[in-house]
């Protein structure tokens, strides 16, 4: 109960609130491409926090993850074939964890790192914050390369996926105490 309370005590003091995630609103999907075909993997299995201080955002903080094995290509062929080249039985999820927010002239920038497949790097992922009256919007698009993980580019017919994969995130949340 003490704990509970030092909490709360603290989100007050800051003037951080944690957002809820509408999970039915919410994805996290990646562009996949071959010169034969693309397709797009989409998970709505996202977990972890997102603080959200409303006096001044770049105080915000942010830390999700989702489990490799939630994107769904609607191909299980493919799906089954891409958890075995990303190790996802060593590596279950994706991780960004932020460490620094600054605004940008298009929303705000947002440094921090990137875990996948055993590997951590520094990123800066631009980021776009909406509000309408119930619910905070988070968009952003960026793209990671496969090689920068370690990770072995699958090939189809002796010809391999394209390096660079291509990440959409849509977020709807509301503030927990709000709604």
């Amino acid at each position: 109960m003490k704990k509970f309370i030092l909490i709360l005590f603290f989100q007050c003091l800051f003037g951080q609130s944690i957002v809820e995630f509408d999970l039915t609103k919410s994805f996290i999907s990646y562009d996949g491409k071959h010169p034969a075909h693309n397709w797009t993997g989409i998970s709505k299995d996202i977990q972890g926090t997102f603080e959200i201080n409303k006096q001044d955002l770049t105080q915000s903080k942010v830390d999700l993850f989702v489990p490799v094995f939630s994107f769904d290509s609607k191909n299980a062929n493919r799906d089954s074939n891409m958890l075995d080249v990303v190790e996802e039985y060593y590596y279950p999820f994706v991780r960004f964890t932020s460490s620094k927010i600054n605004k940008s002239e298009s929303g705000f920038d947002v440094v921090g790192n990137l875990s996948f497949h055993g590997i951590t790097k520094e990123f800066t992922i631009p980021v776009e914050l909406n509000e309408d009256n119930e619910n905070i919007i988070v968009t952003s698009d960026f793209s990671i390369m496969l090689t920068d993980f370690k990770i072995k580019r699958p090939a189809l017919l002796t010809i391999k996926i394209r390096n660079q994969v291509d990440i959409n995130v849509y977020l709807v949340g509301f503030v927990e105490n709000q709604k």
